[in-house]
């Protein structure tokens, strides 16, 4: 009878559970903090400046006008010295556009830059909601397994006392202690997974340093019912920012393409000369024009057209893989779906209970042994973790596909 209320009082406790503190914190928190704090964010910030200040060099003229003075005392044969001077004035000039070329990459670059930030932002607002439920869903399991041990435990405890009084056998109570050794085990393995998911979840929100009392977290319940856009592989290619990076990648590669084509054309350089030599007045104009002979270029313009056709083959692939990624998402993400509208965290609590009632019951009538009902105590405390298990991995799917189609906020339009 002992026995009997010590699971009793456990299985009342397992069902009126209230896991949650009214200060927790919430998935939408978590995302904003994430997406606006996050030290990678400020990375991609500098990239930008660097970005922004490449772009003001590549804008600027290749070549500043050189002013050169030459000041000389000769000798005269014919007796007396003469004080002489030249002042040149020089200045190089692009050929075939390089300068609009330079500026095209270097806004590309930019832009790329700019679609890095944001691709960043995407990945860690998703990283911190999956973080987030990984960790929601790892305290669950954690105590769920403290109080599997604690009910076995009173359970062997309770046997252990029968068999000093001789109402129950040596065998019965190795099998209650052996089965709170392997409940306890299991909380240890929870407990591990429990502490690696708190230090993902603080990395995900780019902590420099954990929080010692962190409130437990809220999840809000996910709706089974919602359903992601028609066209979700036209919704991916315009959301995903890392793709118009990519686009952007492109851009910047042809422009140098271009470039390279261009700097094969030499570039001159004007000069004008005024001065004065022996008593009489110098002016002279000059053309400098270098000869493609010894270097001309070609190995660069090779090496950027294949940079080019590289970087097109990349975005390419990377669409056609996007292509796999959306189909595998929403397949997973229906059939997660379809489990989940199967059941309901309180009917599988509510089946636990009435599994462990129900054996105590046939248990006291003589109906199962000890080891019969240790195996429905454990399957009544399981099938609430069976629950746990398909909602986590239907948050996850959720998250992955809110991930692929590059629309965070989905996480959030699905839930009630």
């Amino acid at each position: 009878m002992r026995i009997r209320y010590l699971i009793a009082f456990h299985a009342g406790l397992l069902a009126c559970l209230q896991p949650w503190h009214a200060d927790a914190i919430t998935l939408e928190e978590a995302m904003k903090i994430a997406s606006e704090q996050h030290p990678l964010l400020q990375m991609a910030e500098q990239n930008i400046e660097v970005a922004r200040g490449n772009l003001t060099e590549q804008g600027s003229y290749a070549y500043n006008p050189e002013l050169s003075l030459e000041p000389q005392r000769r000798r005269l044969n014919a007796g007396g010295t003469s004080n002489d001077y030249y002042v040149t004035l020089s200045q190089g000039i692009e050929i075939g556009g390089k300068r609009g070329y330079r500026e095209q990459s270097a806004q590309a670059a930019l832009d790329a830059a700019s679609q890095d930030r944001e691709a960043a932002r995407q990945r860690l607002t998703i990283e911190a909601a999956r973080s987030f439920s990984d960790l929601y869903y790892a305290e669950q399991i954690l105590d769920f397994r403290r109080k599997q041990s604690a009910m076995l435990n009173k359970v062997s405890q309770a046997v252990a006392r029968q068999l000093e009084v001789g109402q129950s056998s040596q065998l019965d109570a190795n099998l209650a202690q052996s089965a709170f050794g392997s409940a306890l085990n299991a909380t240890t393995t929870a407990r591990q997974a429990f502490t690696q998911s708190r230090q993902r979840y603080f990395t995900a929100l780019g902590k420099t340093q954990e929080t010692e009392n962190l409130s437990r977290l809220e999840l809000p319940r996910l709706s089974p019912g919602w359903r992601p856009p028609k066209d979700s592989f036209k919704v991916a290619l315009e959301s995903r920012p890392d793709f118009s990076a990519l686009r952007s990648k492109l851009a910047q590669s042809s422009a140098q393409a271009d470039l390279a084509s261009v700097e094969r054309i030499p570039d001159i350089t004007f000069s004008a000369m005024t001065g004065r030599e022996a008593g009489e007045n110098l002016i002279k104009l000059g053309v400098a024009i270098p000869f493609p002979v010894l270097n001309t270029h070609q190995g660069a313009y090779r090496s950027a057209l294949a940079e080019k056709e590289r970087t097109r083959t990349g975005l390419d692939w990377s669409e056609q893989r996007l292509r796999y990624e959306v189909r595998s998402a929403l397949d997973n993400h229906a059939n997660t779906m379809q489990a989940l509208s199967g059941i309901t965290e309180t009917d599988m609590q509510r089946t636990g209970q009435e599994t462990i009632d129900l054996a105590q019951k046939a248990y006291d009538a003589g109906e199962l042994d000890l080891e019969e009902l240790v195996v429905h105590i454990r399957q009544g405390l399981d099938a609430r973790m069976t629950a746990l298990d398909i909602i986590k991995q239907a948050w996850m799917a959720r998250i992955r596909l809110a991930e692929v189609l590059g629309r965070p906020e989905y996480i959030l339009e699905g839930t009630e």
